[in-house]
């Protein structure tokens, strides 16, 4: 069972990453975007699983501290995410969000858990700490490459934060199922969610507040100027489904850390999320990774098989 439950988080972590760029498109892709993006899909995610969880919520002090943790990492890796696929692909994006995801729940695992990773495990983490690296190194041996630096740079600073946030999204996605006064996991991605959707509603109240401008809706990149209502419905929907992937992604993911190794759990998602991505980018959105990147996805890859065994 947890097998299965395993293959439905891959698929729904995977498929996320197109309305995450259909987002980004449509939008400025600045903190303010950002925000409306937490916010809707903040919103989409209450709405369904308050329902599924038969419009009950169960708090606890452990739940609500880890919960606090997840928010603000989200509000972090998404806005990270956004301005990052403005600067480079949805696979390298990918490949970092999900590096995250691997190399510190490994380490949470040893240190906090006292996982016993076999020599295998080790290899495998060690190979995708390189692949961090590959991209921006085979990269700038390139002139074409190396034309870019501005972008790349900004891009390498999106990647890093998104590596960050994403791990410390697993961390606590893991470490809700072992606290003593642990709740179920609708209501911890419930409490999270509520989170999230204050945080990004306060800053968007602070930014307006800042700016001293009425407007509160994302702009239009192409027009810079706030989006119309069609156009902002057509958001709410692309929200909606992210929302729908990522909350049921994030459900199978805590009903698995109930019975497998976070050492393990976590790589086989990620290793299944960096090849869909990396199709999904290079067939819906014709963005061809370069030497570096496929470089980062094939150590990426290697380093994940070997983390299983």
């Amino acid at each position: 069972m947890e097998y299965v439950l395993l293959a439905g988080s891959c698929i729904c972590f995977s498929l996320q990453f197109i309305f995450s760029k259909l987002f980004q498109r449509r939008t400025d892709g600045t903190v303010h975007a950002a925000m409306w993006s937490n916010l809707l899909s903040g919103i989409s995610i209450f709405i369904i699983f308050w329902c599924i969880n038969c419009f009950r919520l169960t708090v606890s002090g452990g739940a609500a501290a880890l919960a606090v943790l997840y928010a603000a990492s989200s509000i972090i890796c998404t806005w990270a995410s956004l301005i990052g696929m403005s600067a480079t692909t949805v696979a390298a994006i990918t490949l970092y969000t999900l590096l995250g995801g691997v190399v510190l729940p490994f380490f949470y695992g040893v240190f906090a858990l006292s996982e016993r990773p076999s020599p295998f495990r080790w290899i495998g983490v060690t190979l995708m700490i390189l692949a961090a690296f590959a991209p921006y190194v085979i990269n700038n041996l390139s002139k074409k490459e190396t034309a870019k630096a501005k972008s790349r740079l900004k891009a390498a600073v999106c990647c890093a934060v998104v590596f960050l946030t994403n791990g410390l999204i697993s961390i606590a996605t893991n470490a809700s199922e072992r606290i003593p006064d642990h709740v179920g996991s609708n209501d911890f991605l419930l409490i999270s969610t509520v989170l999230r959707i204050f945080g990004a509603a306060a800053i968007l109240l602070a930014l307006t507040l800042v700016k001293k401008d009425r407007n509160v809706l994302p702009l239009d990149p192409k027009t810079n100027e706030p989006v119309k209502s069609k156009a902002f419905v057509i958001l709410f929907v692309i929200s909606f489904f992210y929302a729908v992937l990522n909350g049921a992604g994030n459900i199978f993911s805590l009903n698995c850390a109930k019975t497998m190794d976070a050492s393990l759990q976590f790589p086989i998602i990620s290793a299944a999320c960096i090849v869909f991505s990396a199709l999904i980018g290079l067939v819906a959105f014709k963005e061809k990774p370069g030497k570096g990147d496929v470089a980062g996805i094939v150590l990426a890859i290697a380093g994940i098989v070997f983390t299983i065994f």
